[in-house]
């Protein structure tokens, strides 16, 4: 080392030194003792609190002839902890030659350590916050539950066998696997089986449940969100730290933590689990304990510290409390999630329903379809958004110079750069040949707008969609696609782009975007945490206008009163409007097909959506209708 320099005044011996410290690795520094016992104690103490460990630095330096005195200054920084360890200790060292010998003693790592003493790192959690919804309620909370089982006391071995068996059928669970857990408890033991919320209970067979003899259901509760699938996407869950979490953490975990995964549960793990407390003590070495046993009362020492493991006491050294967590306030409404779940149960194709206030933004619900088997197809599915797009396409016309009342061409088929497009089937033949641009939105006529692709480029129809939210940067605290719509398509894939196929790409809760914005009259981002700063980009283009948000509505308003949407025409309050949706997908002859409808009334705003559906108006016009309803119900 160049710290025996004959010309080292001291300065770089310490500082090599304090270098040794912070790396436990004491090198070819001089010890007066062999450097291999240095390194085995500073070894010892590192593992005995590993991960952690200090930065050590020179604080002071004094020479005096042959010998010196180093002040050093320890600082312990703590995963996941913002309390820090600070403390000062010092160094004896004597020249020797050329260079110098330091003093060795544990003291320097620590002023209470003696030898063979070892740290001990104990941590402590905070209560785990909550996600709350809209009203400020927690969404998990203790819920009643009933615990189905058999209760063995009077019952013979072979009643309770059967008993178990006949329970098992009951509840679709395994039969011998819960007719030996039957027996092997005790005579008079209660024996669980499962335990279900109470609208679970009372849908089983009651008939069947009370003829079995021994059964009983003891009422209970269970933090539980308000249904088994309640928003299960969007909430995520929490688990017990694994090894993995722990060995992918950095130290910011250890064993015995609750940590989230999925949905807000795992991306604001950090505000709801809080701050994590700890302490570190010192645990004497065995030969202390040895030397002292009996001395003392072995329950404490001096200083009322707890022994450790009922062996010797352990002295704290420095501690912090644990901080609670922060709730997450979500804009979600328990009602209206639950109304489209509810909506969604029996549809059998990954499909989601999202909703949202176009004058804040706030997601009120977003729900996933069973088939969707736990995937967030409200926030990250791409789809083709099929002739709700032509909402977008409508708005890059009126930016060509048309008008609600333009006339355009509605041909049963037209050409566009050799490829056939037709109108779906059943199209209304009244609603044909020269039309306004009104009467092509509320029919969906795909060759009126297939026919406008060369008045409308494809980067002008890409500033559109963005107007209207549509590739839009947004970070909600969850993942999210907000779509794509490509800037250089030409030909047949422009053309396809004007009725939203081609490239076009975009989410559920992004087409609920684009619904809200017509209603609000300019670009709508997403909320879906309050206080969530999504540091909302729009997407390229020039902003939307009132003016043009106003002709979107009239248009809209059209398909209500004279298209596909007639369903939406008699509901109270507000005037709805909307838009349908059917995209052609995949190989299959016929294709297959997405369902789509956007729809609002007042300040609500659905989009739903799915995969495999019939024309947007058979299969999302009536999910549509239940939706608008529940809202306006409250």
């Amino acid at each position: 080392m160049t710290a025996c320099s004959p010309k080292d005044d001291g300065t770089a011996t310490a500082a090599a030194l304090a270098s040794a410290l912070s790396s436990h690795t004491v090198g070819d520094l001089r010890f007066n003792v062999a450097g291999t016992e240095v390194q085995k104690e500073l070894t010892g103490l590192a593992e005995s609190i590993a991960p952690s460990w200090p930065d050590v630095k020179v604080s002071k330096l004094e020479v005096t002839d042959d010998t010196a005195r180093i002040s050093l200054d320890y600082t312990w920084k703590f995963p996941d902890t913002e309390k820090q360890w600070t403390y000062a200790t010092g160094a004896d060292m004597k020249r020797d030659g050329d260079g110098w010998t330091i003093t060795w003693t544990p003291e320097m790592v620590q002023p209470e350590l003696k030898a063979g003493d070892r740290f001990k790192l104990a941590t402590s959690s905070g209560q785990r916050a909550q996600i709350l919804a809209a009203d400020g309620e927690a969404i998990v909370k203790e819920r009643p539950v009933k615990i189905v089982g058999i209760n063995k006391d009077g019952l013979s071995e072979a009643d309770a066998e059967t008993s178990a068996k006949e329970l098992a059928a009951v509840l679709e669970i395994d039969p011998q696997a819960y007719a030996d857990k039957v027996k092997a408890y005790g005579p008079v033991a209660f024996v669980d089986a499962i335990t279900l919320r109470e609208e679970a209970f009372s849908a089983l067979d009651q008939d069947r449940l009370n003829a079995i003899k021994g059964v009983l259901a003891q009422p209970s509760t269970m933090a539980l969100a308000p249904s088994r699938t309640f928003a299960q996407a969007i909430l995520g869950s929490v688990h017990d730290a694994t090894a993995e979490d722990i060995a992918n953490s950095e130290g910011k975990v250890v064993a015995g933590d609750v940590v989230g995964s999925g949905g807000l549960q795992g991306s604001f793990n950090t505000q709801l689990a809080g701050t994590r407390g700890m302490s570190v003590s010192l645990v004497p070495a065995p030969e202390t304990v040895a030397a002292t046993e009996g001395a003392t009362d072995p329950a404490t020492d001096d200083a009322g510290n707890a022994p450790a493991d009922g062996t010797s006491a352990q002295k704290v050294l420095f501690s912090s409390d644990p901080v609670d967590g922060t709730d997450v306030k979500t804009t979600l409404v328990p009602s209206l999630q639950n109304a489209a779940e509810d909506a969604l149960a029996g549809v059998k194709s990954p499909s989601s329903i999202v909703v949202m206030r176009p004058s804040t933004g706030a997601i009120l619900a977003a729900a996933n379809g069973p088939d969707s088997q736990g995937y967030n197809t409200a926030f990250l599915g791409q789809y083709a958004p099929g002739s709700t797009f032509k909402i977008a396409t409508s708005l890059g016309l009126l930016r060509q110079g048309m008008t609600p009342e333009s006339t355009v061409n509605c041909s049963t088929e037209y050409i566009a750069d050799g490829k056939k497009f037709l109108n779906a089937p059943g199209y209304a033949p009244e609603a044909t040949g020269e039309v306004s641009l009104t009467t092509a939105v509320a029919h969906s006529c795909n060759t009126a707008f297939v026919s406008q692709f060369e008045t409308l480029p494809q980067d002008k129809l890409a500033d559109a969609a963005g107007a209207l939210g549509i590739g839009m940067e947004n970070d909600l605290g969850l993942e999210s696609y907000s779509g794509m719509v490509p800037r250089d398509s030409t030909g047949t894939e422009h053309a396809a782009s004007m009725i939203g196929q081609g490239k076009v790409q975009v989410s559920p809760l992004y087409m609920a975007a684009l619904m809200s914005a017509v209603v609000k009259g300019g670009t709508v981002a997403p909320v879906l945490v309050d206080g969530h700063d999504g540091k909302a980009k729009p997407a390229e283009g020039a902003a939307l206008t009132d003016k043009e948000a106003g002709e979107l509505r009239t248009m809209m308003r059209a398909v209500v009163t004279d298209g596909y949407l007639d369903n939406l025409a008699d509901l109270p309050g507000a005037e709805a409007i909307g838009k349908t949706g059917t995209a052609e997908y995949g190989t299959d002859n016929p294709p297959r097909t997405h369902s789509w409808v956007i729809a609002a009334q007042g300040d609500v705003a659905v989009a739903i959506f799915v995969e495999d559906g019939d024309l947007g108006a058979v299969t999302g016009g009536p999910l549509a209708r239940t939706m608008l309803a529940a809202a306006a119900a409250g």
